[in-house]
C-alpha cells in the first residue's frame, strides 16, 4: 500500500505536476478573503475557505474534481461527515469505555453510531467518486491514462495488489489526513503570524541569515515580498502532512492595523 501511494502523491513529478494547481487554489483563496475583508470591514472566520481549499487540492489531486464553492453540496456534505466524525473521535462516552472498562457494555449505543457514520461516509465517496473514476477507466480510451491518484490506486487493485476495501479504506482516509490536519496546521500559523507579528520577522532572519541576500527560497515566489503583504512559509508546519501541501506554498494576508 505504502509503494501504490507513494506514486501519485510523494513524488518531485508530483510536485511539477501540480505546482501551478496548488497555487492558484492558494492564490483563489488569498483574492477572496482580501474581497471579504473589504466588504465586511470587520473580522471574519477564514477556516470555512481554507477548508475548501483543501478540499479542492485533494480532490484535484485524488479525482481530478473540483468544489465550485462554500455552497456546493458536495463540500457542505463531505464537511458535514468530517465535522460527526470529529465529533464522535472526542466523545466522553469512548473515553469512559478506554479508562473504565466496566461501562463498555454500556457504549454499544456510542459503537453503533460510530458504525452508522463510517457507512455514509464510505458510500458518500464511493458513489460520488470512486464509482465515476472506475467508469472513465473502463472508457476504451481513457482506459490506460492514469491521470490522478484513484487512478493508480484502481490499477493497482485491478493487478491484485489492493481489494476493494483498501481502495475506500485510503480513499476515506485520505480525506481526514490530508485535508483536516493540514488545515488545523494553516489555521495555526496563519493565527500565530497575525497574533504574534515578531514570529515572522524572526523566521525571515533566520533565512536570510541561513541562505543570505541572493539565494531564492522558490523558483516562483521572490525573497521581498511586495509592499503592505507579509510573507510566511508554512512548509514545515505541517508535520508528517505537509507533503500535501506544495514545497514552500506561501500565505500572503495584509497584517493588521494596531
Amino acid at each position: 500500500m505504502h509503494r501504490v501511494m507513494t506514486l501519485p502523491f510523494i513524488t518531485a513529478h508530483v510536485v511539477q505536476q501540480y505546482k501551478a494547481m496548488w497555487e492558484a487554489e492558494i492564490d483563489a483563496v488569498v483574492d477572496e478573503v482580501r474581497s471579504e475583508a473589504v466588504a465586511q470591514g470587520a473580522s471574519f472566520v477564514v477556516r470555512r475557505r481554507l477548508q475548501l481549499m483543501m478540499n479542492n487540492i485533494m480532490y484535484r489531486m485524488m479525482f481530478e474534481a473540483r468544489l465550485e464553492s462554500v455552497d456546493d453540496p458536495m463540500f457542505i456534505e463531505a464537511t458535514r461527515f468530517n465535522s460527526e466524525r470529529s465529533r464522535l473521535a472526542q466523545s466522553f462516552e469512548y473515553n469512559y469505555g478506554d479508562f473504565i472498562p466496566i461501562l463498555r457494555p454500556f457504549l454499544r449505543g456510542y459503537l453503533n453510531k460510530c458504525r452508522d457514520l463510517q457507512s455514509r461516509r464510505l458510500a458518500f465517496f464511493n458513489n460520488n467518486y470512486v464509482e465515476k473514476r472506475r467508469k472513465v477507466m473502463a472508457t476504451p480510451g481513457d482506459r490506460n491514462k492514469l491521470r490522478c491518484a484513484i487512478d493508480h490506486i484502481l490499477e493497482a487493485e485491478k493487478n491484485g495488489e489492493l481489494t476493494p476495501e483498501n481502495v475506500i479504506y485510503i480513499v476515506e482516509n485520505i480525506n481526514v489526513a490530508a485535508i483536516e490536519t493540514t488545515l488545523w496546521s494553516i489555521e495555526w500559523a496563519l493565527a500565530e503570524v497575525v497574533n504574534h507579528p515578531a514570529v515572522q520577522s524572526k523566521v525571515r532572519a533566520e533565512i536570510m541569515d541561513v541562505l543570505g541576500d541572493d539565494e531564492p527560497i522558490t523558483e516562483s515566489f521572490e525573497m521581498v515580498p511586495p509592499p503592505g503583504v507579509e510573507k510566511l512559509d508554512v512548509s514545515e508546519k505541517g508535520g508528517q502532512f505537509s507533503l500535501h501541501i506544495a514545497n514552500h506554498s506561501v500565505i500572503a494576508f495584509h497584517p493588521i492595523s494596531a
